[in-house]
């Protein structure tokens, strides 16, 4: 993005940390390249969220980290188990890769069962649930969405930034128009200041992003 960011539109920025390869040092960098532009949140990877917690301390950001990150296919056992790990270690906020073999499979009572339980098991912390939007048919993104949202749900994002397709504003008016109730974050190729603003005028309310600045 653009090195000057308006202050309206940083702080719907989370600064997404969670390559493989990013080590001890890239989180370092990245956090207070976040907290400098004095965005709304960091994501990292579950083993480094006690130290982006400390590094973060003295600022407003929020620290949130990731459960069955990026493929979405592990048990609710083991998402359960991730989701009460990352909160001791401080994760603030939490966001849950959607089941999507389960989804395309219309295992729907499967999906929903899924992300309630991380939600119940979040207690009170907002919840965002990832899809891949680029490996969805248009009917299978408004079903994830009616799902994510009637399962307790705060967001719904458009892809774990794997994905090497950009999020388009037709999806974001197709995600904003199945879950009124639950916010979008728009995710996936967003690299310009003109393509962030186009997302929030579309009607999303977060921008993920891996890079800024």
């Amino acid at each position: 993005m653009s090195s000057w960011i308006p202050l309206a539109l940083v702080r719907k920025i989370e600064y997404a940390l969670v390559e493989p390869q990013l080590n001890r040092q890239d989180v370092e960098a990245g956090c207070a390249a976040a907290a400098r532009y004095d965005c709304y949140s960091v994501v990292v990877k579950p083993h480094y969220v006690e130290f982006a917690r400390k590094l973060l301390k003295e600022s407003r950001l929020k620290t949130a980290s990731v459960v069955g990150f990026p493929l979405g296919g592990a048990t609710t056992a083991t998402k359960m188990f991730e989701t009460q790990d990352i909160i001791q270690r401080g994760a603030e906020e939490i966001s849950m890769v959607i089941n999507i073999g389960a989804l395309r499979d219309r295992e729907d009572l499967l999906v929903h069962n899924d992300i309630a339980t991380v939600v119940r098991m979040a207690r009170g912390r907002p919840v965002t649930v990832i899809l891949e939007v680029s490996l969805l048919t248009d009917e299978e993104k408004t079903r994830a969405c009616q799902i994510a949202e009637s399962s307790g749900a705060s967001f719904i994002q458009t892809s774990t930034l794997f994905a090497p397709v950009a999020v388009t504003v037709e999806e974001i008016h197709l995600l904003r128009a199945a879950s009124p109730r639950a916010q979008i974050k728009a995710a996936g190729g967003i690299d310009s200041l003109d393509t962030a603003l186009e997302m929030l005028e579309a009607g999303a309310a977060r921008i993920v992003a891996s890079h800024f600045g």
